[in-house]
């Protein structure tokens, strides 16, 4: 994290504002649509059961039928085109027989798909190689494992990070979700991260997309009032790399008037030009041996090295404001 108290503390709003939308308010570690029901075999793995989206039941967490069966194959979030030094490689994922289970029709190996996941989500086949470079500088480690990304926190949080700080929009000058934020364009972080999916915010014809959306308005309203700072849905003082999610300001707008966001209707009541609203618990950042007695061996361009100040905002947040949300927990 770097610029003013002020710069910070919008950061900090806006990363958990896209982390609450990406996890369901910090409530699950896998995409809810791709590993339904998950199971535990008795080997120790866990196992997904996907659902096509007309199939699946967001209020009951259910799916109406199965989508992969004897003879089908799972080859979501596998780009053919972009395999070796450019993705991890693709392979066809088929229907897995779950040791300890009689009926396990529908289901896959977690470790097997590289569906969404992570504290802001990584999703794709060549998502994952990216964020199993940047964290570990060997490829092979979330390509060969990619669940490691719902079961251990360093690489949940870490990948989300170096998505945040890192991951440029085509088109621009290295425009990323961190330099939209420092300019106090939430809108700007949103179409850098989820780009078509999401911008323009209200014209996608995924409903899990439209909903996802109005969840980062809501979070950021949430998150921003908490933090005593406000963020512009849509601010560009420039012509040159301004980045804007088409419609954000509409549907902040419009869900102040239908109730649906009501925290976006008392926002700038928190709003403090130079301090939080209220006295922040404090709790003592981790130090580096802490960190490091914990990790695998890391390449000297980690992670850890370039973000050592959003690793202890993290850590913070994580014990204080989110102490319910287990990665190694929750299946």
């Amino acid at each position: 994290m770097m610029g003013t108290e002020e710069q910070i503390r919008a950061e900090l709003a806006a990363f958990l504002a896209h982390s609450s939308a990406d996890t369901d308010g910090f409530s699950i570690i896998r995409n809810l649509q791709h590993c339904t029901s998950p199971i535990t075999g008795t080997d120790g793995k866990v196992y997904c059961a996907p659902c096509k989206e007309e199939n699946f039941d967001k209020e009951s967490q259910t799916c109406k039928e199965p989508w992969i069966v004897s003879g089908t194959t799972y080859q979501e979030f596998c780009d053919t085109t972009r395999q070796g030094d450019q993705g991890c490689n693709c392979s066809n994922v088929t229907m897995a027989t779950v040791p300890g289970y009689i009926d396990s029709i529908g289901y896959i190996a977690a470790s097997d798909a590289y569906f969404p996941r992570g504290a802001i989500i990584t999703q794709w086949n060549y998502d994952y190689l990216g964020a199993s470079l940047s964290l570990t500088g060997d490829p092979s480690i979330l390509c060969d494992n990619p669940d490691l990304m719902a079961t251990d926190s360093q690489y949940a949080w870490g990948a989300g990070i170096v998505k945040f700080m890192e991951k440029m929009q085509f088109g621009t000058t290295g425009e990323t979700a961190h330099k939209q934020i420092m300019k106090g364009n939430f809108g700007g972080s949103v179409e850098v991260l989820y780009g078509d999916l999401e911008c323009p915010s209200n014209e996608w014809t995924s409903l899990a997309h439209v909903d996802l959306v109005k969840a980062r308005v809501s979070e950021v309203c949430k998150a921003g009032a908490a933090l005593g700072v406000f963020i512009e849905m849509d601010q560009c003082d420039t012509p040159n790399n301004c980045v804007q999610c088409e419609g954000l300001k509409d549907l902040y707008d419009s869900c102040q008037q239908d109730g649906s966001c009501p925290d976006c209707s008392s926002w700038t009541q928190f709003v403090k030009s130079s301090a939080p609203t209220v006295t922040p618990l404090r709790v003592e950042s981790p130090s580096w041996e802490d960190w490091s007695n914990s990790l695998p061996p890391r390449s000297a361009g980690s992670i850890f090295f370039r973000y050592p100040h959003m690793w202890s905002v993290m850590a913070t947040v994580s014990t204080s404001l989110i102490s319910g949300f287990c990665y190694s927990c929750v299946e």
